[in-house]
């Protein structure tokens, strides 16, 4: 249907419709009130969803954003976002006409329960929006809400056997303007408030809460910015030298892995996500093949002896498979009789993965277990384990030269692992006092910021931790 203004002022209409030959054919629409009910038709079309009848995407938008250039108009109002929690089950169990029915219903409840004025619309296949505006304050717009919810409740589809279906939705309520201004961005907020109820228990509507959208989305960024680091192998390895207690010489280095992105630095920060994302495998493979490169240019570049240990930290889980196994022997086959796996995961070993780490070609088969005494580490595990190395957790070498129980402690392990060949590490020593207790007591290896910090290159030994340690053995001789 076109429209043609005339140059007398008349108007007149026009059909243009193709003939079965396909040859275009122009007709003068003369009745006006045909014209004006085509006219009708086409913008119902335009505007409303065919299946409930309420507006569509198209219309709601438009609607709302004219509401929203006249804040005395919208008062306080209330954005609804509403998603049918039980229409795959009807579409699948019933069908798709019955899945329609069960649409159909819910767009006749939303419009029965609520204001005249309140713009209703189908978003898409289950979603609906409802904008409640015009209001004194959010108290009257919650009890709507209540009503809302109630007709929810008492509305069920009738169903072929004769069963009922009960209408069954989850929704999620921002505030205009306790929450935002802007249209778009209580669209946003009203979408995370449903999704929250749909990831939780769904059934019911949920307002808003900005504390959790904050949580979330620096959660979410922290993601972002986990799955970044791995893409880019964004680390660095710093190294602390694991020191003789019999002369104060560097007898291993640890790996510590650090981020290298502000906001994510802390290698527990880093696990954490790796073990939430299901990236625990690559942390691994990474880790392993990362520190061995450092461990390879101190080496070239003459910062190290050459003959000290490597200790690089492993998830007790996860181990190389063949391939990654294969390109580490290629390039790295002149250190993997010096590497120790130190075991670190706050769980019991799996004993398939420990199996794996002993098994993989070139590697000296040799563990060492982390923070002993932490909680996590008993005798099962040292059983299982089989290490040549214990570290002692620092919560016992904390303060261990005033608290006899520690002393105790460490006395009682160092009798155990001297017994199976095993050595025991201090490790967490920060000052003088510590290191000379445990020297008494007998551990073979050293470790801390008293005798040197982790850094990215290997840094000596402190003169006054040397000195602590010569002192005590010519006290000895």
């Amino acid at each position: 249907m076109y429209e043609i203004s005339f140059s007398d002022g008349t108007i007149r209409y026009i059909r243009m419709e193709t003939s079965r030959e396909g040859y275009a054919q122009i007709g003068l629409v003369e009745d006006f009130t045909s014209v004006m009910l085509e006219r009708q038709r086409m913008e119902h079309e335009r505007d409303y969803d065919a299946l409930t009848g309420l507006y569509n995407r198209r219309a709601f938008q438009r609607e709302s954003e004219a509401l929203f250039e006249h804040s005395e108009v919208l008062g306080h109002a209330a954005l609804l976002m509403i998603d049918l929690d039980n229409l795959k089950r009807t579409n699948d169990t019933f069908g798709h006409d019955w899945g329609d029915a069960y649409i159909r219903q819910a767009g006749q409840c939303f419009i029965s329960s609520v204001p005249a004025k309140t713009l209703c619309a189908r978003i898409s296949g289950d979603e609906f929006n409802l904008l409640f505006y015009g209001y004194q304050s959010q108290e009257e717009i919650r009890a709507l809400l209540q009503n809302l919810s109630l007709a929810v409740s008492n509305t069920a589809l009738e169903l072929p056997s004769g069963r009922k279906l009960p209408l069954r939705l989850s929704g999620g309520v921002s505030w205009y303007p306790e929450n935002s201004t802007d249209l778009s961005t209580l669209k946003k907020y009203a979408d995370f408030a449903m999704y929250q109820v749909k990831k939780a228990e769904k059934g019911y509507i949920t307002e808003f809460d900005l504390e959790l959208f904050t949580k979330n989305a620096k959660e979410t960024e922290m993601r972002r910015l986990f799955h970044k680091m791995l893409n880019e192998e964004l680390f660095t390895y710093y190294f602390q030298p694991i020191v003789s207690a019999t002369d104060g010489s560097i007898y291993a280095y640890e790996a510590l892995m650090r981020g290298n992105l502000p906001a994510l630095t802390r290698p527990d920060q880093i696990l954490q996500l790796a073990h939430e994302e299901e990236c625990l495998h690559e942390i691994e493979r990474l880790t392993m093949f990362l520190s061995a490169k450092s461990y390879a240019t101190f080496l070239s570049t003459h910062q190290i002896r050459g003959d000290e240990l490597l200790f690089v930290n492993s998830i007790a889980s996860q181990y190389m498979n063949h391939d990654e196994a294969v390109a580490y022997v290629e390039q790295y086959s002149f250190l993997q009789d010096r590497i120790v796996i130190e075991i670190t995961e706050e769980d019991s070993p799996d004993l398939t993965a420990l199996l794996k780490k002993r098994e993989m070609p070139g590697f000296s088969g040799v563990f060492a277990l982390d923070d002993y005494g932490s909680g996590y580490s008993n005798e099962k595990t040292l059983l299982e384990l089989a290490p040549a190395y214990i570290k002692l957790d620092l919560s016992i070498i904390r303060d261990i030269d005033s608290d006899p129980d520690k002393q105790q402690i460490v006395e009682n392990i160092v009798s155990y692992a001297h017994q199976r060949g095993m050595k025991i590490i201090a490790e967490g020593l920060e000052t003088p006092a510590e290191l000379l207790k445990v020297l008494e007591l007998d551990v073979d290896l050293l470790q801390g910021y008293f005798l040197a910090k982790p850094s990215a290159v290997p840094k000596p030994v402190s003169a006054e931790s040397v000195a602590v340690i010569e002192r005590f053995r010519k006290h000895l001789a």
